[in-house]
């Protein structure tokens, strides 16, 4: 609503503001606003007709941001209630296809400088369009083409979340770059991997496996590493991912199957891990050819245990 109030004095910075909070928001709404979709409307238009004005850093906020709120309205089949905000949004932006309309313009409005973004940024724009999975043709190729040439200019001064993100966009929207691929391979081999967060050593092994270009001693330095830390900190969805990831590249590393092998076999209980992670752990030992009898034992009690609860 304060958005909505103050659109005429609100600078492209609050705007962007604006676009980077409602995700959270969306978490904690409380009363509803009838006037809320005449209101998203608005501030929607003024988006757009500021863009051409933003500067990077605004723009990425503001992709990023819209991205995140079209990724959380369109998750799975729920139902909302009309007055729901998030009924409104789904409707916007998924059901009138606002969505694509309004990322080419993101898209129109970053070509031109591209070469301005920083590191942080330009990870971030990728990653918005990566959420939405839109990659359009832009001038006889596409933005992730274009993408692709900005990012190699700048690799080396990603971080290790800015390269996670924006492998996995690539591998969203079935970009194909073998060169950014490989630099980045390089780059991640040379780098500290203990920068590198659980989740962020997943998706950097699931995109290059997903995209058919696994680079086996980049699968051996980052498997090296994650058989020196300690699993603690990783969750189900990661643990899945990696030995996925090994699997699928066909890379053999039986000690870091092993290793997670006995911390999953050790856990308690197994209810943290959905069926889909369960399963693609199972196929991964069994296409890596690894034998881990106690792991297949607790994950098939597990499921026994959960038959027997329905």
């Amino acid at each position: 609503d304060l958005a909505r109030r103050n659109l005429d004095s609100m600078s492209n910075r609050d705007i962007a503001a604006f676009w980077s909070g409602l995700p959270r928001l969306l978490h904690k709404r409380g009363a509803q606003d009838p006037n809320l979709e005449e209101k998203l409307r608005c501030v929607i238009g003024t988006t757009c007709t500021r863009m051409h004005s933003f500067q990077c850093r605004d723009l990425a906020q503001t992709s990023l941001g819209i991205a995140k709120t079209i990724s959380q309205v369109s998750r799975g089949n729920r139902q909302y209630r009309a007055n729901d905000p998030l009924h409104f949004i789904r409707r916007l932006f998924v059901k009138e296809s606002q969505c694509s309309p309004l990322f080419d313009s993101i898209a129109s409005s970053a070509l031109g400088m591209l070469n301005e973004f920083d590191a942080r940024h330009l990870s971030n724009l990728i990653y918005s369009f990566g959420l939405i999975e839109h990659n359009p043709d832009i001038g006889g190729e596409t933005l992730f083409n274009v993408f692709g040439d900005a990012a190699g200019k700048i690799l080396h001064t990603f971080e290790s979340q800015n390269l996670s993100n924006m492998l996995w966009a690539f591998v969203k929207v079935d970009a194909k770059n073998s060169r950014l691929f490989q630099e980045t391979g390089r780059v991640i081999s040379g780098i500290n991997l203990g920068s590198f967060k659980p989740q962020e050593l997943s998706n950097v092994l699931w995109s290059f496996a997903k995209s058919g270009e696994a680079d086996p001693e980049l699968f051996r330095v980052l498997g090296n590493h994650i058989v020196a830390r300690r699993l603690n900190d990783f969750q189900p969805q990661h643990l899945s991912n990696i030995a996925w990831a090994f699997a699928t590249a066909e890379v053999s590393y039986p000690e870091l199957f092993k290793k997670i092998g006995d911390h999953i076999a050790g856990q308690d209980r197994l209810n943290l891990f959905n069926p889909q992670s369960l399963s693609n752990i199972s196929w991964a030992f069994a296409t890596a050819g690894v034998s881990h009898p106690q792991l297949f034992n607790k994950i098939g009690n597990h499921i026994a245990g959960q038959d027997r609860l329905n």
